[in-house]
């Protein structure tokens, strides 16, 4: 089995909660509408949305299924373009665009960029 190196990890937490957000705001739910239709709460999906820490299997899941979203697809990791492509595309379904929203897309999309430039920069060591 092949062993997946913390970068490769990080890289598909950052799209599970691309791919995620994306389909709340596709869906127009709110962080906290989604959290009590899978009997959680508004934290538990933005820490998802925004990558931070780590978070069972089962509550992606059910944000999945809830979210009409392919769970398998979830952690097939994209090409970093595909992936930027999600954070544009739901950047134009904010309903509320605040500079703090504004400058969290910027700073995602830096992130993204950073991340796959160090994944890369690993495979060419391996």
């Amino acid at each position: 089995m092949r062993k997946y190196s913390g970068i490769e990890i990080e890289l598909i937490n950052i799209q599970i909660g691309c791919l995620i957000r994306l389909a709340r705001l596709k869906k127009g739910l709110s962080q906290l509408d989604l959290g009590h239709q899978i009997d959680s709460n508004s934290t538990l999906v933005g820490r998802i949305e925004r990558a931070e820490g780590k978070t069972s299997w089962e509550k992606i899941f059910m944000l999945s299924k809830q979210l009409d979203v392919n769970f398998y697809n979830l952690f097939e990791l994209k090409k970093k373009d595909v992936l930027l492509s999600v954070v544009d595309e739901a950047l134009q379904y904010e309903n509320k665009l605040t500079q703090e929203k504004r400058e969290f897309y910027e700073s995602l999309k830096i992130k993204i960029e950073e991340t796959y430039s160090t994944f890369f920069m690993e495979q060419k060591s391996n």
